[in-house]
């Protein structure tokens, strides 16, 4: 028991919270996942295992686009050059073939298929940066706690790492591979960056990393770059003593890379299809269970809001019309993360909190419009995007919480996506 919990006489606490099992003996195997270059290297040794043991084991899967746009940039065209195994959700324009996704994810793994080909594993790339994510969610609690913005024991964010590297959808989609998966993880990864360097350099070199890292990440996904919301609040009010010209000049430094960044994303849109804003969705091979309503209302439209809410906050996966494939409550599946709400509660009247909040909201504007809310995975995958303020919230409110409460609600995540990847493995044969 820590010195928070031995502040509390047990005799005022909640009935559930004194009857909760405690599992103390996890305690000297979680704990040493707080340190980041532990906790990275022991996710990318369970994400390779878990890969290893799937159905294809590390080979590269059928959807490995990226690896194929690489390839047509490294021989200096837009198009692909070769065609891929499969053939789901391709861009079929002018009798050429395109990937409507942003290419940063294939400007990254270029080098490895200059030196490989194609055939590079997607699956073990993936799961490399989803070690690294965890890698750098260690480093960033430890930050927090270290600038006084979270302060939370070793313990606390133990569990917290082992929460979000086992028992959320990065358990999913790290050691997955395929298109949709690396591009998610490598979003995250770029969000993850920017806010360390936000936290740690304090001139304007850190303005200038926080726009480069999001740069990256906006044209991996071009709805992370709404995580830099609160980053902005976050170094503006750090800085506000600083003469207005330096502020000025920072800003522009920041803004820069994401402004270069979208100039040349426009330029490959129009370059492609003709249109800036053109990323050629509406001649992708969508599944046909999209058609109808892509048809009608697009890929983006309030019609979908309802739907989206429901399967990324209130099903759970078991239970839901599309069995183990259908997305799945985000508190549900992960309760350590009940703390960002509490948070919002609890600190409601701290303005940083309101700048979070606000940032996971416009994140969440494009995920909650968008024609599907990530089906075929096990969890609400679209959520990873405002991952970075959640966990940020996350550790706001839970620096009080019980050590035998956080171990439950950890094991409760990690069991969850434990038996749900398990039984992943055997509906995704449409990734091969």
């Amino acid at each position: 028991m820590d010195s928070a919990e031995r502040a509390v006489p047990k005799g005022i606490l909640p009935h559930w919270q004194l009857t909760l099992p405690t599992y103390s003996f996890l305690q000297p195997l979680i704990t040493p996942l707080a340190r980041p270059r532990i906790a990275g290297l022991v996710a990318l040794v369970i994400y390779l295992l878990r890969g290893i043991v799937s159905p294809h084991s590390l080979a590269a899967t059928n959807v490995s686009y990226f690896n194929y746009l690489a390839d047509a940039f490294l021989h200096g065209q837009l198009a692909l050059r070769l065609v891929p195994p499969s053939g789901v959700d391709l861009v079929e324009y002018a009798g050429r073939t395109y990937l409507y996704w942003p290419p940063f994810p294939a400007i990254l793994v270029a080098p490895l298929v200059a030196l490989f080909g194609v055939a590079v594993s997607d699956v073990v790339y993936t799961a490399v940066f989803g070690a690294l994510s965890i890698a750098l969610l260690a480093k960033l609690l430890a930050v927090l706690d270290a600038s006084g913005l979270a302060p939370l024991t070793v313990e606390r964010r133990a569990f917290l790492v082992t929460a979000l590297a086992f028992g959320s959808v990065v358990f999913i989609l790290a050691p997955a591979g395929g298109v949709w998966f690396s591009a998610q993880i490598i979003g995250w990864v770029c969000v993850l960056l920017a806010t360390l360097a936000a936290l740690t350099v304090c001139d304007r070199r850190g303005y200038l990393i926080v726009g480069v890292a999001l740069a990256c990440a906006t044209t991996t996904r071009i709805g992370l770059l709404f995580n830099g919301v609160w980053l902005a609040y976050y170094l503006l009010r750090r800085d506000w003593s600083q003469p207005l010209r330096w502020r000025a000049s920072a800003v522009v430094v920041a803004l820069a890379p994401v402004f270069v960044a979208m100039v040349l994303l426009g330029w490959y849109n129009l370059a492609r299809f003709g249109s800036p804003t053109d990323m050629g969705l509406a001649w992708h091979t969508m599944n046909p269970l999209f058609r109808d309503d892509f048809t009608r209302y697009g890929a983006f439209n309030l019609h979908y809001l309802p739907k989206n809410l429901y399967y990324h906050f209130v099903a759970y996966p078991l239970f839901s019309r599309e069995g183990w494939m259908s997305g799945g409550g985000l508190f549900w599946m992960t309760p350590i993360l009940l703390g960002a709400p509490y948070a919002a509660w609890r600190a409601r009247h701290n303005p940083l909190i309101w700048a979070l909040l606000l940032s996971c909201l416009l994140v969440y504007i494009p995920v909650g419009l968008v024609m599907g809310p990530g089906f075929l995975t096990f969890g609400p995958r679209y959520l990873l995007d405002l991952m970075v303020p959640i966990a940020v919230l996350t550790a706001i409110g839970i620096r009080r919480w019980r050590l035998d409460t956080l171990r439950v609600l950890m094991l409760i995540s990690c069991a969850t996506y434990t038996i749900g990847s398990v039984i992943w493995w055997f509906k995704q044969y449409y990734l091969r």
